[in-house]
């Protein structure tokens, strides 16, 4: 599965399908491996990030970011991991490398819009993303966007949106970042980022590659022995090439991006099983053009995507084996127009085709979509607010409309107060429509109304920062597709039959202190969720007013962080309360992880060490029933800037 270092030369002959796990481990192991975080006064190459501001930063929206000083803290990690430490995100995972969901705000899976630098990923046939197959490495930054964003990007952005995007670097000359770790239940990963700039054009190539056996020990319960996971193989590589280019007009950026990635993954039994021989491959190649050119008066885009990937499942036990792949071509031109000094419009026009196929079709599917949004932005001194709204056509048939509006501004002193209010929908997915059995093409779409109210204290005193933000919402949901059997009937099926209300709290704290020897933060955050069935559903059997399965009511999270010079400690806990399994509950538990790095810098270069504490207090938990978590284990590593 793994080949040679030859191979490099044919990544782009052969449409990709190449194999470089052992390049990457090679080069990193030999450079001492590297990433993008630096001492504070090593210099990077400078960088843009450059997103349309009306559906990146709308008006009223609870927004959280993290920039690429803070990614390469996770640079060996999935967004999954990153999800789950530096968010409010509840992140169901089913273990080490394997399958890893989100719930935002008390939706489900399907509820959370992902968007690489304008594009959304996320799957049409299953209307989600595995966030374990979505490497942190290859985003210069991250944004977790809160609440109902359909009108910004469309079906399914219900709950909120992970937003990720590649920095434009013009940099002269070449430069590199390097990094190589090994770790507990045989894990092993290098990365590699080459960067090459002249005046007017540059190009950025990333690598990665990872393995583990994942074998780690567990106890299905406290009164039994430890058993060891079997059956949980990780092998994962990938790359991501950039070419930047700066033609003649003045200002215009044209971006090349191709994105491929193979992962192989054994699924490992449920504590119901004796064993399992199940095994999952995905595929993915992705590319883009982008192009972008400001004028006197705003911003003119255009996007240009293909994604290409496949998903095959083999269960040789029970004779399953099912190939599925998608095909989507998408294209959308964007333009901002900045009508006077406090007004401004956005408006994109976005078209999608789809190509599906699954052995549970009857037939290859086919949708194209067609989606206008538009945007008007007001600002002043102190107030600022947006109204906006998407119109979209699936398929010959009208979307529910959703419009939006939200607001910003100085109350008094140092606080400050942002509302929003939204209307949202999620369309059937393929699978929802067409799987066989089960499938129903006459589902109507999940829609609903969202509101939220937020206050934001930031204040300083000396040497310390500090900011305070408390958020409110509630959404109603109608006609919630829930997959469940009727009467008589032996096989599931999706069925509008569900109405779901979620409301909650959202707390934030983050307290700074910076001086000539280093830096201190501290960020705490608890998250408060109600989400809850409004009729009572007889199969399966749900109650009324109770709680949808696999949402917490609790979640907080503090986060210490200490800089000394050139060495840098960072240590996580998180506590999240019990949820509702299919089966039976699922405990509470509380974790935390202990990081630290230390940096050599010379001129030009800087290498360093970093060691990874996870699971520091070894608690024996789940997060998916039957599904087993690892106790206390490590990575370490070694990396290299020049």
């Amino acid at each position: 599965m793994l080949g040679h270092g030859s191979d490099l030369l044919c990544v782009f002959l052969h449409g990709f399908r190449w194999r470089c796990s052992t390049i990457v481990y090679s080069a990193a192991v030999l450079a001492l491996g590297a990433n993008a975080q630096v001492d504070s006064a090593f210099v990077l190459p400078s960088t843009q990030v450059v997103a349309a501001a009306a559906r990146a930063r709308p008006v009223g929206v609870h927004t959280e970011r993290l920039d690429s000083a803070q990614l390469a803290w996770h640079a060996s990690e999935s967004a999954a991991e990153v999800l789950f430490r530096r968010s409010g995100f509840y992140l169901k995972s089913y273990g080490l490398g394997s399958l890893a969901t989100t719930s935002v705000r008390g939706g489900n899976a399907s509820h959370t819009g992902v968007v690489w630098n304008g594009l959304p990923l996320q799957s049409p046939m299953l209307g989600q993303l595995d966030f374990a197959l979505l490497p942190a490495f290859l985003a210069d930054e991250m944004a977790f966007q809160y609440g109902g964003c359909t009108s910004a990007w469309g079906s399914g952005a219900v709950g909120g949106a992970l937003l990720l995007n590649n920095a434009t670097s013009w940099k002269m000359g070449f430069h590199g970042h390097m990094r190589a770790g090994m770790g507990s239940f045989g894990w092993r990963q290098g990365s590699a980022t080459l960067r090459y700039g002249r005046s007017r054009w540059a190009t950025v190539t990333r690598l990665f590659a990872e393995a583990a056996q994942n074998d780690f020990l567990f106890r299905p319960a406290s009164t039994l022995p430890y058993q060891r996971q079997s059956n949980a193989r990780l092998h994962q590589q990938g790359l991501l090439q950039e070419v930047l280019l700066r033609p003649r007009a003045e200002g215009a950026i044209l971006a090349l991006r191709l994105w491929q990635q193979h992962t192989h993954r054994q699924i490992p039994p449920t504590l119901v099983q004796r064993r399992s021989v199940a095994e999952q491959r995905d595929a993915a190649w992705r590319a883009m053009l982008h192009w972008q050119k400001p004028a006197h008066y705003g911003l003119w885009e255009m996007r240009l995507g293909y994604f290409d990937e496949v998903n095959h499942y083999r269960d040789s036990l029970l004779r399953q084996d099912a190939r599925n792949r998608f095909r989507m071509l998408l294209s959308e031109v964007e333009t901002t127009h900045s009508l006077t000094d406090h007004l401004r419009t956005q408006t994109a026009l976005t078209y999608a085709l789809t190509h599906a196929y699954a052995p549970a079709y009857a037939r290859e599917i086919q949708q194209q979509r067609l989606a206008l949004f538009n945007a008007w932005s007001w600002q002043a001194e102190r107030w600022k607010a947006q109204i906006d709204a998407r119109f979209e056509r699936i398929d010959g048939q009208w979307a529910p409309i959703t419009p939006g509006f939200g607001f910003e501004g100085a109350l008094f002193g140092r606080w400050q107060v942002n509302a929003r209010v939204a209307r949202h929908y999620r369309i059937p997915t393929l699978n929802d429509r067409y799987w066989n059995p089960g499938g129903n093409p006459y589902l109507r779409p999940e829609n609903g109304w969202s509101q939220e109210l937020g206050l934001v204290y930031k204040s300083s005193l000396n040497v310390w920062q500090y900011r305070l933000s408390l958020t409110a919402y509630q959404r109603r949901i109608r006609d919630w597709i829930l997959w469940a059997r009727q009467s008589g009937q032996p096989f599931f099926a999706p069925q509008n039959i569900a109405e779901v209300w979620s409301r909650g709290f959202e707390g934030r704290f983050n307290l700074q202190r910076s001086t000539a020897w280093g830096e201190m933060r501290l960020s705490l955050s608890y998250d408060y969720t109600r989400s809850t069935n409004e009729r009572p559903i007889a199969l399966p059997r749900i109650e009324s007013g109770s709680q949808l399965f696999y949402v917490p009511v609790h979640q907080a999270a503090a986060e210490l962080s200490l800089q000394w010079r050139r060495f840098q400690t960072i240590l996580f806990q998180r506590y999240t309360s019990e949820v509702a399994g299919l089966n039976e509950p699922v405990p509470a538990f509380c974790i935390g992880s202990l990081r630290m790095q230390y940096y050599w810098r010379k001129t030009g270069w800087q290498v360093g060490v970093f060691a990874h504490l996870e699971n520091a207090w070894n608690a024996e938990y789940f997060i998916v029933e039957r599904r087993p978590m690892p106790g206390r284990h490590y990575r370490a590593g070694l990396q290299w800037d020049f």
